[in-house]
C-alpha cells in the first residue's frame, strides 16, 4: 500500500520536528521553489511546489492545527497516535518558554491548547494562570486556573501561594487568607504566603477589600 504523502514528507522533516525545524525546512524549500527562479514550465511546477510547501508550513507551524492535523492523519494508518497527554505535555512546555520569553499571546495560545487535550494536567493551569494574571480583567480567571492546578498538585505549596496571591489581588481577603495559610501549612517558609496573609489581615475591616482600596483611602 503506498503511503499518503503527509505535511512532514512536503518539508521533509519527522513527525517530532520542533518548531525551529518546522521553519528552517520551511526556509530553505521555499527559497529553493519560488516561482520567480523559474520560466516556462518549470515555473508551474515550482508554483504547485511551493503552494503546497506554504500549506504544510501554515498547518504545522501553529500548536491547534498541529494537533489536529497529527490526531487526522494517525487515523486509519499505520502511524502511532499521538497520546493527548503528550501533546499537552510539550504544548504547555512551548507554552511556558513563550511566557519566559514575554509573548504572552502566544503563550496563552499553547497553554489553552494544553489543557484542552488534557485537564489534568497541572502545569498548564498553572503557567496559563500566571499569563492570565498578567491582563487586569483576568485574574479571577487566572485564579480559578491555579486552584484547579494547586487541586491537583495538593503538595504544592508553591501553587497555593499563588493561588492566595491572586485571590487577593481581585479582592477575596478571606479567600486568599485560607489560601495563604494551606500553603504556609505546606511550606512555613513561604514568603509570598506570608505577605497575603499579612494584606489580608490588615486589609480585614475594609469594604471592597484588595489593594487598590488601600491606595484610594490613602490618596
Amino acid at each position: 500500500m503506498r503511503h499518503k504523502m503527509t505535511h512532514y514528507d512536503t518539508l521533509g522533516i519527522e513527525r517530532d520536528a520542533t518548531d525551529q525545524q518546522v521553519r528552517a525546512a520551511f526556509r530553505e524549500l521555499a527559497l529553493k521553489y519560488h516561482p520567480d527562479r523559474f520560466t516556462g514550465e518549470e515555473r508551474v511546477t515550482a508554483e504547485e511546489n511551493f503552494q503546497s510547501i506554504t500549506e504544510a508550513f501554515n498547518v504545522l507551524s501553529r500548536p491547534s492545527s498541529r494537533d489536529n492535523y497529527d490526531i487526522e492523519i494517525s487515523k486509519g494508518t499505520d502511524v502511532k497516535k499521538m497520546d493527548p497527554r503528550e501533546i499537552s505535555r510539550r504544548l504547555a512546555a512551548k507554552g511556558s518558554q513563550c511566557l519566559r520569553e514575554g509573548s504572552a499571546a502566544e503563550a496563552l495560545e499553547h497553554l489553552k491548547s494544553a489543557i484542552d487535550h488534557d485537564d489534568e494536567n497541572s502545569r498548564a493551569h498553572y503557567f496559563y494562570a500566571l499569563t492570565l494574571a498578567r491582563l487586569p480583567s483576568k485574574v479571577r480567571d487566572a485564579l480559578r486556573h491555579m486552584e484547579r492546578a494547586s487541586a491537583l498538585e495538593p503538595s504544592n505549596g508553591a501553587m497555593k501561594a499563588e493561588a492566595a496571591g491572586l485571590a487577593l489581588a481581585a479582592g477575596m481577603k478571606s479567600r486568599a487568607a485560607r489560601l495563604a495559610e494551606e500553603a504556609l501549612a505546606l511550606d512555613p517558609t513561604s514568603a509570598k504566603a506570608s505577605e497575603v496573609l499579612s494584606q489580608a489581615g490588615s486589609d480585614e475591616n475594609e469594604k471592597g477589600g484588595g489593594l487598590f482600596q488601600r491606595f484610594r483611602r490613602r490618596g
